[in-house]
């Protein structure tokens, strides 16, 4: 056990106990669809879940730390290229939309993180905009940029 993933597992759980209580203060759902309270509900049960994972983990001793190393010239280039194209996705979003910019983006990051198979890099990126678009314009109703896309509804 080491006490430092504890504490750390520790501090998960009381953030995420705060995320839950101010997610409490809102209504889950408002006329049948959700409301205010109904993601940051779902999210401290992601936190709170986390901090159970960490404690337990070092508790068990299946939690295995290694000495952490400076990444290489390489890494930092990637992230720095994952920076850029989260910094030309905010600046882009009103003018092409969310669509085409949550694309984009996508496509970059998952290329950034190593995937090179070209059906992955053009299949998921697509699905997932399409995916988010439908959760959050269609199901949530909340109202994302169009941008150049204006048929959408």
């Amino acid at each position: 056990m080491h006490k430092a993933e504890v504490v750390a597992g520790a501090l998960v759980l009381a953030f995420g106990a705060s995320v839950l209580a101010g997610a409490l203060q809102f209504p889950f759902l408002l006329e049948g669809v959700p409301g205010p309270g109904f993601l940051p509900l779902l999210i401290s049960f992601g936190i709170l879940s986390s901090g159970v994972v960490l404690i337990t983990g070092s508790i068990r001793g299946t939690i295995k730390t290694e000495n952490p190393r400076w990444a290489a010239l390489a890494g930092w280039r990637r992230v720095g290229l994952m920076l850029a194209s989260m910094t030309a996705a905010f600046l882009l979003l009103e003018l092409l939309g969310f669509l085409i910019v949550t694309t984009l983006f996508m496509g970059v990051m998952i290329f950034c993180l190593g995937v090179r198979s070209w059906r992955v890099l053009a299949t998921v990126p697509v699905l997932s905009a399409i995916a988010l678009y439908a959760v959050f314009a269609v199901w949530l109703r909340v109202p994302l940029p169009k941008g150049i896309i204006t048929f959408i509804g």
